[in-house]
């Protein structure tokens, strides 16, 4: 695994200075920003830069905080089975 995020990343890292960033010391924040907003290219770097096994573990330990279709979506990568969320339908005030 490589130590430092590569460039075409740092998109994703506006709040932090993306250079500061290592891996595997910040792994969870890593993993957690490119499985809820990473483009194509930035989950197949995922995928290329993390095991299975890692992102499961992830998974199991704070899928909670992503959105339910990319929990969904992850879970079906990794093969993590997580009980699925209610969500993602209309929001209540919007009516019938």
């Amino acid at each position: 695994m490589e130590s430092a995020l590569p460039p075409s990343l740092y998109s994703l890292f506006w709040d932090v200075d993306p250079v500061t960033i290592r891996l595997p010391e910040h792994a969870d924040y890593v993993i957690e920003r490119v499985m809820k907003r990473g483009t194509w290219d930035a989950m197949c770097w995922l995928r290329r830069s993390f095991t299975l096994a890692e992102l499961a573990d992830f998974l199991s330990r704070k899928g909670e905080r992503l959105a339910p279709r990319e929990r969904a979506y992850w879970c079906l990568v990794t093969g993590e089975h997580l009980e699925p969320e209610t969500g993602g339908g209309r929001p209540s005030w919007a009516g019938p």
